[in-house]
């Protein structure tokens, strides 16, 4: 996603333009030759796979286990609940990448897929990281802020937030309507899923990747740094709120280690195409390979989060084990998450007051 859509990694020989100009300059173009990673065919749709795999039944099941809720649901919740969802979206895009990257690039699925899937990719990463960035204003006014944020922390406002986060991803993704789709691949072969090679669409991007990563990131570290001082300076905050911080904590990292790199090449990369950052065909080289393998990184992070409440929340481990095993009684009480069952209250499942 140069910003916000994806980047498609076309296995083969080919040639890359990397003079960044869409626009009919007449100055003489810069063609430099390109290889793919070896055995990218292999290791990059299994990996896809994978994800898909893991990421639709862990998010699924946090979608359920937070929708199916009786009653209040904290504030953080309705963070957790759209972010699971907005993972879900993503997902269900890789077995696409997957077979396309096996095809050796070529994408077999028509105009229309191509198009919805990198807007999918577009819209969903963005609303990630707007997400990520609201649970941590949250955290901030819930830790820092405490009793003066109680008129900003209700139901309504955290669903009018969620409501402008998909707004704005939305939006964001609908460059990658305008300028994706099918593109002739090297020698006749065939078609691939990519960009358009427009100066617009390179600028346009480019500035998307300030809005919607990099803003974002900027929230998130300021939230924590001024949550970090507080805890510092109030150790009285307790145990539980300390657990639930570090566990959302972890999980913004996941999302920032995995999608930062990618990012930080995509700018160069659209920095490439504009001409503002001329950069010789061994550097175009290694920009590609690492892009291949950044993406992967990055597309890797849609299945973390239920890795990282498996892991960290014991509660959450209980109600997993739980569903496995079919052991959850029809009789037994209407809960919100496995917190409920474990009554343990440093989870971020926990079920309680808007905390």
């Amino acid at each position: 996603m140069p910003g916000t859509e994806p980047w498609s990694p076309n296995p083969g020989t080919a040639f890359w333009d990397y003079s960044g100009s869409g626009s009919g300059a007449l100055e003489e173009l810069e063609v430099c030759p390109s290889w793919d990673l070896p055995y990218s065919y292999a290791y990059i749709p299994t990996l896809y796979l994978a994800a898909f795999t893991v990421g639709l039944l862990g998010n699924t099941f946090v979608v359920w286990l937070l929708a199916r809720r009786r009653g209040p649901r904290r504030l953080v919740d309705t963070f957790v609940l759209h972010l699971a969802a907005a993972d879900l979206g993503f997902v269900l895009t890789l077995p696409l990448w997957a077979a396309a990257v096996a095809r050796g690039g070529l994408w077999p699925f028509g105009q229309g897929l191509c198009k919805l899937s990198s807007f999918t990719l577009a819209a969903t990463r963005c609303a990630g990281a707007l997400l990520l960035a609201g649970m941590s204003v949250d955290r901030y006014l819930a830790v820092v802020k405490l009793l003066d944020a109680r008129p900003l922390r209700t139901p309504r406002c955290a669903l009018a937030v969620c409501g402008g986060v998909w707004a704005v991803a939305l939006l964001a993704g609908l460059p990658s309507l305008a300028y994706r789709g099918l593109q002739p691949l090297p020698g006749g072969r065939g078609s691939q899923c990519g960009e358009e090679p427009s100066d617009a669409f390179q600028g346009l991007s480019l500035l998307l990747l300030l809005l919607t990563f990099v803003l974002p990131l900027g929230i998130t570290l300021c939230c924590y740094c001024l949550i970090s001082r507080r805890l510092h300076r109030a150790p009285h905050l307790g145990r539980a709120r300390r657990t639930s911080l570090r566990l959302i904590f972890a999980v913004e990292s996941a999302f920032v280690g995995s999608w930062l790199p990618f990012s930080a090449l995509r700018a160069v990369f659209h920095l490439a195409r504009l001409g503002v950052l001329p950069l010789p065909c061994h550097l175009l080289l290694a920009l590609r390979w690492g892009l291949t393998l950044t993406t992967c990184l990055a597309f890797v992070n849609s299945c973390a989060n239920p890795i990282i409440y498996l892991l960290l929340d014991r509660s959450f481990r209980a109600q997993v084990r739980r569903q496995a095993c079919g052991c959850t009684r029809r009789g037994a009480r209407r809960i919100s998450s496995a917190s409920s069952l474990t009554r343990d209250h440093s989870s971020l499942f926990r079920s309680g007051t808007y905390s």
